[in-house]
This record gives C-alpha cells, sequence and structure tokens, in this order.
C-alpha cells in the first residue's frame, strides 16, 4: 500500500506533478462553484471567475516553477483588487498559504527569501487598496508559512542526504565484503592450484622415467585438491546460509607448522622460528599470520622453486613479526602470477592497521610483516 502511495505520489503526466495536477483541480471545482454561487460576493463574475481559474491553475506549477505559480497568483489578485475588492473567500487564503510554502520549499534560501518578501508586499498593498486592516495578520500568516516550508526543505534535505549517505555505505559494505570474500578465496585456490601445478610437473617427469616415485607426488596432489575443496565447501556455506560461524575454527599461527610441511613437500628448503604452541593471540591476528605465511610460501613454490626459506613468526612486546625469505631457488619460476597474493598481504596487514613490506633482496624475495595484537581491532 505504501508503495503503491510513494508510486503515485511521484507520477508525472505531461511533466506535472500527479499531486499538483489533482490539487490544482479541486481547488478549481471549489473556486469556481464559490464565485459561480457568489459566496462570497467579491464582484462580477466577468472578473472574478477568470481571477478564480487563474489563480487556481497555476497551481499545477507549484512544485516545477513556484515562481511562476506566484507571479500568476498575485497578477490575479491584483486585477481582481483594483477592479473590484481582493479575494477575500476561504479558497483564495488557502491558495495564497499553499503557494507561499511552495516558495519556501521549493527554492534556495535567498531566492525563496526574495519572491517571500515580494509575495508578502504585494498582499499588503492589496490590503491598503481595499483598505484593509489586517497588515499585522497578512505578515504574521504568510512569514510562518515561510518558516514552514523551509523546516519542510531542510527535513528533506536532511532525509534525502541520509539515504544517501546509507546506500554509500552499503556500497561500501558490500565492496569491503566482496574484497574479503575474493581473499579468502584467493587464498584457498592459489597455495591448492600451486601445489597441484608444481607436484603435477614432478610425477609428470618421475614417469618417464621412474613411474614408482610418481606416487608421492599424486598423494600430495590428492591431499591438495580435497584441503582445498573442503575449505570451498566451509566458505560457500557460511555464503548461502549467512552462518557466523565457521563449521570448523579458521585456522591460526597453530597450523603454520603444517604449511612448512606442505612446502617441504613441494621441494622447498624450510627453516622456521615459530613461537611456542598454545600461543594466544587475538582470532583475526592469528587467522591473517597464517594467510599471511601461506601466500608467501606459494609465492616462493611458484616463482623461487627449490629455493631455501626461512620462516620467522615471533612475538615481540605488543606486535607479531613476520618475515619469509627465500634465496632465488634453482628451478626455473612456474609462468604466471598476478600479484593478488602480495595485495591480498598488503590488505590484510592495513586491516589490521599493521606494516607490510615486500620486494627483492641481493638473493631471492623477502616478505615481511607485522601485526598489532594488543586488540582485534
Amino acid at each position: 500500500m505504501l508503495d503503491r502511495l510513494r508510486r503515485w505520489w511521484h507520477l508525472r503526466i505531461g511533466g506535472f506533478a500527479l499531486p499538483d495536477l489533482v490539487l490544482a483541480a479541486a481547488a478549481t471545482i471549489v473556486a469556481v462553484a464559490s464565485v459561480l454561487t457568489g459566496n462570497p460576493d467579491e464582484g462580477p463574475t466577468a472578473i472574478t471567475l477568470p481571477v478564480a481559474l487563474v489563480t487556481t491553475i497555476a497551481l499545477i506549477w507549484r512544485t516545477r516553477a513556484p515562481w511562476l505559480t506566484a507571479a500568476l497568483v498575485l497578477a490575479a489578485g491584483l486585477v481582481q483588487t483594483v477592479t473590484s475588492r481582493s479575494p477575500g473567500s476561504l479558497w483564495a487564503l488557502v491558495v495564497l498559504i499553499i503557494v507561499m510554502y511552495s516558495i519556501a520549499a521549493h527554492h534556495r534560501e535567498g531566492v525563496a527569501a526574495l519572491i517571500g518578501i515580494a509575495f508578502v508586499a504585494i498582499l499588503l498593498i492589496e490590503e491598503r487598496i481595499d483598505n484593509g486592516p489586517d497588515y499585522l495578520f497578512i505578515a504574521v500568516l504568510f512569514g510562518g508559512t515561510w518558516l514552514l516550508g523551509r523546516a519542510s526543505r531542510l527535513w528533506r534535505g536532511r532525509v534525502t542526504r541520509a539515504e544517501r549517505e546509507k546506500t554509500h555505505l552499503a556500497r561500501l559494505a558490500v565492496a569491503d565484503e566482496r574484497i574479503r570474500i575474493a581473499r579468502e578465496l584467493h587464498d584457498i585456490v592459489a597455495h591448492s592450484l600451486s601445489v597441484i601445478s608444481v607436484q603435477s610437473d614432478a610425477a609428470a617427469a618421475a614417469l618417464d622415467h621412474d613411474p614408482a616415485r610418481a606416487r608421492e607426488p599424486l598423494r600430495v596432489i590428492g591431499e591438495s585438491a580435497r584441503r582445498s575443496l573442503h575449505e570451498m565447501r566451509e566458505v560457500l556455506h557460511l555464503l548461502r546460509t549467512g552462518e557466523g560461524e565457521p563449521l570448523q575454527p579458521a585456522a591460526g599461527l597453530d597450523a603454520v607448522a603444517g604449511l612448512i610441511e606442505d612446502g617441504r613437500r613441494r621441494g622447498l628448503d624450510i627453516e622456521s622460528e615459530l613461537p611456542a604452541a598454545g600461543t594466544t593471540l587475538p582470532a583475526v591476528t592469528d587467522l591473517a599470520a597464517y594467510r599471511i605465511v601461506q601466500e608467501a610460501l606459494t609465492n616462493a613454490v611458484k616463482h623461487a622453486p627449490g629455493s631455501r626459506v626461512r620462516v620467522r613468526v615471533r612475538p615481540e612486546a605488543d606486535l607479531l613479526d613476520i618475515e619469509v625469505v627465500d634465496d632465488g631457488g634453482t628451478g626455473a619460476p612456474h609462468p604466471g602470477g598476478s600479484g593478488v597474493g602480495l595485495v591480498g598481504i598488503r590488505e590484510r596487514a592495513e586491516a589490521l592497521r599493521g606494516t607490510f613490506e615486500a620486494g627483492r633482496i641481493a638473493r631471492g624475495f623477502r616478505v615481511h610483516v607485522t601485526l598489532p595484537i594488543g586488540s582485534e581491532s
């Protein structure tokens, strides 16, 4: 019902707002009936009827061009005042109030003030021509109406800004969530596919000379595929159900040892320095540390196969210091690489207000990240 009313309110016919057309039609019917019945009697019908038609029909421009509505209404009123007497019926007063409100509500403040002053001034002139006593009444009534229109404009502006801000924040939240999901999927897929790529090359080479040696690479491929499939199912489950908790506890520093063993099976010679078992970290820092080491080792496998790698994860005061350094390796780098992995590491570090450094050194490549561990913010 509300949606239907909202659509009706914003409907336009021939460029005019439907509510303004309805308002003008209703006012015209009332005004014509008042003039034709002579209640009240304001002069000859030849004068009052055209004035009534112009005054009420002008309301169709009430929101489209309030200044034009005001000009037509005031001009018609002056004509009747000079030739007969000023419009004094109730419908005429209602129309004047609507016009003043429209001026204030649909023009910028400066323009609205100028038109409003001119509007009141002409009404006072009409009152003077007609020798009426209602100067204070006119000033107070239409001054208050102008203020009401300004208040309406300010309120509508605030509502519009609030809606735009809400929409903007929603878009930012969606974009941020897309980036987070993309980062998680990249960490899962890139790690597993790099393992599969390296081990499939090893299996292919072994099949030509020693088929029995192909079993180990094939076993690693199978484990990586199953692990990746399991993690993908967890991510998809969270996306479909919207549940806040994963099916199993998220990986953390306790699982880094498994990454190191996996890297060794992939041909890396890894030296590690890890925190003591049971070291407690904020959950987001724990997961970020795991993903950072995972991505750094994946890069080493892809771009420095066969390299010696030093993995150091060390809590220092209120920081977690993570460093992964390789010596360049002995094999040919695997083709491809979009750089998304390093971007993901940077985003994780910056999201936790940490630091990120990555680049080539004298021989090899170094990734260095520090993460604050004082809070989960």
